[in-house]
């Protein structure tokens, strides 16, 4: 009995120390505890301060350029092609040569009508001879006066032979010099339609166009709402005893840069489309070095007086929701802060603003998807504009 109790005492004893000895060995094989991380890095954005600009109230739309003076080059005349004197894609002056269509059959239409002229004289010249001997021997009484009414008659037809001969003549000419086609004006030449030996005339498609470049026309749809505001601006001005501004249309291209020559404007429609309750309007621009090709679309800026310096943000700043239109400002603890604001005109990448901001004050243009109000950042300041260049 004693024996029985003794094993089973050894037996518990032994299942403890296996279980500590495992217990010890899992312990031994843990790796040690990471020690705790330090805080998440801050999210960086980039920052600009609002900043006062020399602005003007402007009118912004779509234009079309259009060019002055817009001609196909047609032949008037049938026959091959013998020579064409420009590169495509050039500028030409006025009455410099370009196409020339044989002119074999037309210099020898010229002859015979010079020949036909010719003989139409010298027969002019016979029955004013002949007249006037009639009128001499009607007056003796040697020939009857039906015979005098004859050589008057033969007389009046030369003449007319004569007028008739020399409209032939200047047609010849004129078709002659239709086988030479002159620049009607300066401008650039188009890509040409025909090849030398090709056979054309009047029936032909145009053999190139050729546009005036300098200076050249904007063409603009400005609304209705827009006409109303500018009249009631300026009665205003009127009535105040101000001065009306000067309308000054500016060309603004697709990377915020403004073309560097103002225009005028030189004309407005006479009527407000029904369809699309504009009007349209044209300014007129220099240029010189041919920026502005037809058929190109621009921004028309139209500044309306003189500039005055007013708060700006970039545009990339602005974010908008149901409540309306809001930025993100960091402040002086790094801590974001959401702003309402009210806007005026944009201004290449800026936009004016009317209130909410103060002057100094850092506006988030890059990163603001990546933060929300109350969080800490690290903000950098940059230039915008150096920005877009980049």
């Amino acid at each position: 009995m004693r024996a029985l109790l003794f094993l089973s005492r050894f037996i518990c004893i032994a299942a403890v120390l296996v279980i500590v000895g495992i217990a010890a060995w899992e312990i031994g094989a843990r790796p040690a505890m990471a020690q705790p991380a330090g805080p998440p890095p801050l999210t960086a954005v980039t920052v600009t301060p609002v900043k006062l600009l020399k602005v003007a109230d402007t009118v912004q739309q779509i234009g079309r350029v259009q060019a002055i003076n817009d001609v196909e080059l047609r032949a008037r005349v049938q026959g091959f092609l013998e020579q064409r004197l420009f590169r495509e894609g050039v500028d030409v002056e006025k009455g410099a040569l370009l196409f020339v269509i044989e002119q074999a059959e037309y210099e020898t239409e010229v002859a015979r009508a010079e020949a036909r002229l010719a003989s139409a004289k010298a027969e002019l010249e016979n029955t004013r001879r002949a007249r006037a001997r009639s009128e001499s021997l009607l007056g003796r009484g040697n020939i009857s006066q039906a015979a005098h009414d004859d050589a008057i008659a033969a007389n009046l037809q030369a003449e007319a032979d004569v007028k008739a001969a020399e409209a032939e003549l200047r047609a010849a000419e004129l078709n002659l010099s239709y086988t030479e086609i002159h620049a009607p004006f300066s401008g650039r030449i188009g890509r040409s339609q025909y090849s030398v030996g090709d056979l054309l005339g009047p029936d032909s498609e145009a053999l190139a166009e050729l546009v005036s470049l300098d200076p050249i026309h904007v063409y603009v749809e400005v609304p209705e709402n827009v006409l109303f505001e500018s009249r009631r601006r300026n009665e205003e001005r009127a009535q105040k005893g101000e001065e009306i501004p000067v309308i000054t249309p500016r060309l603004r291209f697709r990377d915020g840069s403004y073309y560097p020559h103002d225009g005028t404007v030189d004309f407005r429609d006479n009527r407000i489309n029904p369809t699309t309750g504009t009007q349209t309007a044209r300014g007129v621009f220099p240029n010189p070095d041919k920026v502005l090709l037809p058929g190109q679309y621009v921004e028309v800026v139209v500044q309306i007086g003189d500039e005055e310096e007013r708060l700006v943000i970039p545009q990339a700043s602005v974010q908008e929701d149901q409540a309306g239109r809001f930025v993100l400002v960091v402040d002086d603890a790094d801590t974001v802060t959401i702003r309402r604001v009210v806007l005026g005109d944009p201004q290449g990448i800026y936009t004016v603003v009317e209130s909410g901001l103060s002057e100094g004050e850092r506006v988030i243009f890059q990163g603001v998807q990546k933060v929300r109000p109350g969080m800490k950042v690290t903000a950098t300041e940059a230039n915008p504009e150096q920005r877009i260049l980049e």
